[in-house]
């Protein structure tokens, strides 16, 4: 199964044998971008009675021509974990709490630029990556563009405890957090966001067990 993020809304991709969606079909087999306000509206009127799902066989397959029409566009971030005092870094970004990230450059693997990213949007400059995170599938406009956006998270550690926001990048704050002090971030962060969080904090959670 995968899920696919329109805005704060989760659209379900599962596998089956027969196709079947409670989306309607006029958005099939591809969304017109010139239909994608349409298309928010029909999604947050099926998300007041119902979670929104596509069943086929393919379902990556499904996702890639459902939004044929848009570009496609790779990020990379994580969440990285002091070595000692154990907190997990976290950025406020244009009002939101987030977790650093953010396009994947040319010639770059998604390590890589997660490394960069979080290098430049927090003024670390020790980063180990410790594991992978699942990825997460975002649908938006931006710049009078339609994009599909998948994401890769990595988890990280570092020996670094100074952190610096990278102000040109909207970000106005960099902190650190304890693993049961987070309230704050999961009240106010997008809800693909949270989904990584709380993946990295069951992990956390399994260590401990």
């Amino acid at each position: 199964m995968y899920k696919v993020f329109v805005d704060n809304i989760s659209i379900y991709f599962q596998k089956d044998i027969f196709f079947k969606s409670n989306i309607s079909q006029d958005f099939f087999p591809s969304i017109s971008t010139n239909k994608y306000n349409y298309f928010l509206k029909e999604i947050g009127r099926i998300k007041v009675k119902e979670q929104i799902f596509v069943q086929s066989t393919d379902p990556m397959a499904q996702i890639l021509t459902l939004f044929g029409n848009f570009t496609w566009i790779e990020a990379a971030g994580g969440i990285v974990q002091n070595k000692e005092s154990k907190k997990g870094l976290f950025i406020f970004r244009n009002g939101l709490w987030d977790i650093p990230k953010g396009k994947i450059e040319e010639g770059e693997n998604p390590r890589e630029g997660a490394i960069r990213e979080i290098q430049e949007e927090c003024g670390l400059k020790d980063l180990t990556i410790t594991g992978e995170l699942s990825p997460t599938y975002h649908i938006y406009f931006a710049y009078g563009k339609h994009f599909i956006k998948k994401t890769h998270w990595f988890t990280l550690e570092t020996n670094d405890v100074n952190v610096e926001p990278q102000t040109e990048e909207g970000i106005t704050e960099v902190k650190w957090f304890d693993f049961d002090d987070l309230a704050a971030v999961k009240a106010n962060t997008f809800a693909s966001i949270l989904e990584v969080l709380e993946e990295w904090l069951r992990l956390h959670s399994a260590t401990l067990d």
